[in-house]
């Protein structure tokens, strides 16, 4: 019964301190360092330094996630966070952030195809794993940017 009393206890005190939490969005600033791993078969690792602005009281812990990536609304592949990234409290930093893609099959052509045109819609859809004080969460994201498709087919010419 004394375990079961602890237990209530500890979860009372971690769902007075959640509600407490104040939230504000990490702010992106921009990417640096762009520099392509290995390619190999459907595989693409690449690694880059991403600017954040985290203007929380608090350090967010992101945790190794799957990302669907689309172009034009066509599935080119899964993006995955190959390891933990800290974004610090109240700070604008930059984090090296480890990545690697597992393009569909027959997406190089498709490619190319893109590569013809002036603009394509780059998606990001999936659900990213985050930590704060040891309580974790999954945010799920939809984000859709306008982008030059030439910055994509430029990375397999590296």
């Amino acid at each position: 019964m004394r375990t079961f009393q602890k237990l209530v206890y500890f979860l009372a005190i971690i769902f007075l301190f959640s509600s407490c939490f104040e939230y504000d969005d990490v702010d992106f600033k921009g990417i640096e360092n762009f520099k392509m791993g290995k390619f190999e078969g459907q595989n693409i690792s690449f690694s880059m330094d991403v600017k954040l602005d985290n203007p929380n009281k608090f350090s967010i812990k992101i945790k190794p996630s799957v990302v669907d990536v689309y172009l034009d609304e066509q599935l080119i592949g899964k993006t995955y966070l190959d390891q933990k990234v800290k974004i610090v409290k109240r700070k604008e930093n930059s984090y090296f952030v480890p990545l690697h893609v597992e393009l569909e099959d027959g997406i190089l052509m498709k490619l190319m195809k893109f590569s013809l045109k002036d603009k394509v819609k780059l998606r990001l859809v999936g659900k990213v794993k985050g930590s704060v004080y040891g309580i974790s969460k999954k945010v799920k994201i939809d984000e859709t940017k306008e982008i030059d498709p030439k910055q994509i087919t430029s990375l397999f010419k590296q």
